[in-house]
């Protein structure tokens, strides 16, 4: 008999019974075993009893909101790298940062990104992607990639880089040696409820290989990419 693949566990908090009742149906039809939570004050215990491979928190709940509960996780050895995402109805950059500043690897907004946050789950749970937006600082090679200050140096030479073209190194940074679609990058980066033409994917990375002055990102097959550093 062949092996039998392993079950992931995702716990969702959140006070919003709808948005509970929608995230836990589309992560059970991706094969998920889903646990929601709408008291944000059970969301300890319920992660220590259910071991979950993943953690959904959204941010603004009655006391404790979602980044405290994140903060006391983290304090916790065996969640000290579980992955946690935030989902936010506030757009502001203050709540973004808060949520990375206390151990969350990534934040979603519910307006836009809930479909996005099945494909992030999915991303690094069953393909082995890294998504980890509270890594402060990656180091790859000579290249220097500061999250916190927004800035790349390659040596002793500061990148100046637009937004989509830090997020598009940051990802491939965390993901060296891998080939990644495009598909993938869309939805990882900008949401799948966003639109980007796929010459504007080819368009940043032709800019990046530029700035960083060396051909350190291949392209295969006209839709993927890998970045060969690491």
């Amino acid at each position: 008999m062949g092996e039998r693949k392993k079950s992931f566990r995702v716990l969702l908090v959140d006070d919003d019974l709808d948005i509970l009742e929608l995230l836990k149906y589309n992560l059970e039809r991706e094969g998920y075993r889903v646990k929601t939570l709408a008291d944000s004050n059970e969301a300890v215990s319920a992660a220590q009893h259910f071991n979950p491979d993943l953690i959904i928190l959204d941010i603004m709940m009655p006391r404790p909101n979602g980044i405290e509960i994140c903060k006391e996780l983290r304090t916790i050895e065996r969640f000290a790298d579980t992955y946690i995402f935030f989902l936010t109805a506030k757009s502001e950059s203050y709540y973004q940062q808060a949520a990375l500043d206390t151990g969350g690897d990534d934040y979603i907004e519910k307006v836009v990104g809930l479909r996005s946050l099945t494909y992030k789950v999915s991303t690094v749970l069953k393909r082995k992607f890294v998504i980890r937006k509270s890594v402060p600082e990656l180091h790859v090679g000579n290249i220097c990639i500061n999250r916190k200050a927004s800035s790349v140096r390659v040596d002793d030479r500061e990148i100046k880089l637009s937004k989509p073209e830090f997020e598009l190194l940051f990802f491939l940074a965390q993901n060296p040696r891998k080939v990644i679609s495009q598909e993938n990058l869309l939805c990882n980066i900008w949401g799948s409820e966003i639109y980007l033409f796929d010459t504007s994917i080819d368009m940043y990375m032709q800019n990046l290989k530029a700035k960083l002055g060396f051909d350190i990102i291949r392209s295969f097959d006209g839709d993927s990419y890998r970045f060969d550093a690491g």
